[in-house]
């Protein structure tokens, strides 16, 4: 004697077992949004904190006087080495602290140093200064640039244009705002 099947659990199995394929034909052909991860090429926004070693602040996007995130091309070379190495890798919205020496940062160039005549020192300045004191210069391009009263003597003025994050190691803490997929050469 055969047995009696109600029909009711014949059609709420027949109905899982549709929902059952349907939901593994959707995962094979959807599979859903792939993690993207910053490689060369690929526009990377990014909010960030510099700070030195002791942990001094010397420049951020963040915080009540934030900027708008830092943009640039992976592989372009538009940030420091450094930076853009603890970037490579790095997906959406996650963050990173990283510590980056002064040969993957800003370097020391002796030839920033520049020691000019008391007699134009004079004539630009209008006074000699102190030791210690900063010093608005301008390039050729009309870029302002600060530079550092290093020495004082009869004869001139010894000043440094070297930024002051040269030559010192950097902490940075990275956080990965918008990815935007891309080729090398196409921005």
């Amino acid at each position: 004697m055969a047995k009696k099947v109600n029909p009711m659990l014949a059609i709420v199995g027949g109905l899982f077992a549709v929902l059952l394929i349907f939901a593994l034909i959707s995962v094979v052909l959807y599979p859903g949004p792939t993690v993207v991860e910053a490689t060369d090429g690929d526009t990377v926004s990014v909010h960030y904190i510099g700070k030195y070693e002791n942990g001094t602040v010397f420049d951020s996007n963040q915080g009540e006087n934030g900027k708008a995130p830092l943009t640039f091309v992976m592989g372009n070379h538009e940030v420091i080495p450094g930076f853009e190495n603890a970037v490579h890798g790095m997906k959406a919205h996650e963050t990173k602290t990283v510590t980056i020496p002064p040969e993957d940062a800003y370097q020391y160039n002796p030839d920033l140093v520049i020691t000019y005549s008391m007699d134009e020192v004079l004539a630009a300045l209008g006074t000699v200064p102190e030791v210690g004191t900063q010093v608005p210069m301008y390039t050729v391009t009309g870029l302002t640039v600060v530079g550092v009263v290093t020495n004082v003597t009869d004869s001139g003025v010894v000043i440094d244009l070297n930024p002051d994050t040269a030559g010192k190691t950097l902490v940075f803490e990275i956080t990965i705002v918008n990815i935007k997929k891309g080729e090398i050469g196409s921005h």
